[in-house]
């Protein structure tokens, strides 16, 4: 028996508590946090933490009611601290609800003080019998057997070094996958060197920035590799990391802006895009591929907004989802698809309904122009991905 499962029946035995009431103290409220609106509730996409997992974390950990917290891994640095679970790291009532969370979620977590500080509390910044909150980000997971590398050595001052060339070999074996178009063993390599770096301490500036300088490569390479295997809210997840851990470098990474931007496109989210885009183009004014992508975004808004008009998907009704797509919308259809073939986009998302006949429809007229029609279940539910066969 682990420790979470030991701890879990201890507390359970000594206090009287029941699952049911155990999982109404621990509260966990999705949420996503910015620094001037209440939090705003979060779809929670994933896995959800595995026990005996390494987490990743940031959290503000305070006393409700009280304004001042106790304890911010954010002051601590950019990088998020790691933790393993079930050998008693974390609060009992933190590790409980971190395992209801998923990759790359925030979450606002309310502990009652049977599964916080309890009737001592802390003293002097925790009173007894506090109900703690903890805002928390969940940056990643990874499997504890992930941990060996860098707990070999825990002393060892050239312990970064050691590992930077593991995270080298990875990144080199990864572009040697990307160059055979292996885009999913590149994946698998650029994953786990980021994750290695995430997982190893820094014991000077100078190798913080080495750190950085390689998260900026892994983000930027991660981004490209997701886009070409259409997983679009990882190119965006990806973005939006490496602005937080490795914003030194990442925001003058034109390549990372530009795949951010895109990203956004395909997913139908235009004024996002168009400012990713943008911030490309100010780093780089005279990159054609810039200026073409940001016509291209143009002309995917007037032809989204244009399909909507035409079919406006209300409620998602039964109804609705059964009403064929008129004789205009195919009009419209053939046009964008057959300038999709003569153009040098790879990828197309096109706004469709759910009545079965139109959806065989449009795989027909893709399949007759040789092309690949998949839905996408990181897209809007209307989308279809359209991609040209290598």
């Amino acid at each position: 028996m682990n420790y979470f499962h030991s701890m879990i029946e201890h507390l359970l035995y000594t206090t009287d508590t029941g699952v049911a009431e155990l999982l109404q103290i621990i509260t966990v409220q999705p949420t996503f946090q910015t620094c001037r609106t209440k939090p705003k509730l979060l779809t929670r996409v994933g896995q959800v933490v595995p026990e005996d997992s390494i987490v990743l974390l940031h959290y503000i950990g305070y006393v409700s009611n009280f304004h001042e917290p106790f304890d911010v891994t954010y002051l601590q640095g950019r990088r998020p601290k790691s933790f393993r679970l079930g050998i008693g790291d974390l609060l009992l009532g933190l590790e409980v609800a971190i395992l209801t969370m998923r990759y790359g979620e925030n979450a606002r977590i309310i502990l009652s003080p049977k599964y916080a500080y309890r009737e001592m509390g802390c003293p002097p910044r925790i009173p007894p019998n506090a109900t703690i909150v903890f805002d928390v980000h969940l940056v990643s997971y990874y499997p504890s057997t992930n941990s060996r590398l860098c707990d070999e050595g825990e002393n060892d001052l050239n312990k970064f070094q050691t590992n930077l060339k593991i995270v080298k070999k990875l990144h080199y074996e990864g572009n040697e996958c990307f160059k055979t178009n292996k885009i999913n063993k590149a994946v698998v390599k650029y994953e786990k060197a980021k994750e290695l770096l995430h997982l190893t301490g820094c014991n000077n500036d100078q190798e913080e920035i080495e750190m950085f300088k390689y998260l900026d490569k892994l983000y930027s390479n991660l981004s490209i590799c997701y886009l070409k295997i259409c997983v679009f809210n990882k190119v965006c997840r990806m973005g939006s990391e490496a602005m937080r851990y490795s914003g030194k470098y990442s925001k003058n990474n034109v390549k990372l802006w530009f795949n951010w931007g895109k990203a956004l496109r395909l997913l139908k989210d235009f004024t996002e895009g168009k400012k990713k885009l943008q911030r490309a183009l100010k780093l780089e004014p005279e990159n054609e591929s810039i200026h073409y992508e940001l016509q291209r975004l143009e002309t995917d808004r007037t032809f989204h907004y244009r399909i909507k008009s035409l079919n406006t998907f209300k409620n998602n009704t039964v109804n609705d989802n059964n009403k064929r797509l008129p004789s205009e919308f195919w009009q419209v259809f053939d046009t964008i698809i057959n300038e999709f073939v003569d153009g040098t986009d790879e990828i197309l998302t096109v706004a469709l309904n759910n009545n079965s006949d139109d959806i065989e429809l449009a795989k027909c007229k893709v399949n007759l122009l040789d092309l690949q029609f998949q839905q996408n279940e990181n897209v809007d539910s209307h989308c279809f991905t359209i991609k040209k066969k290598l």
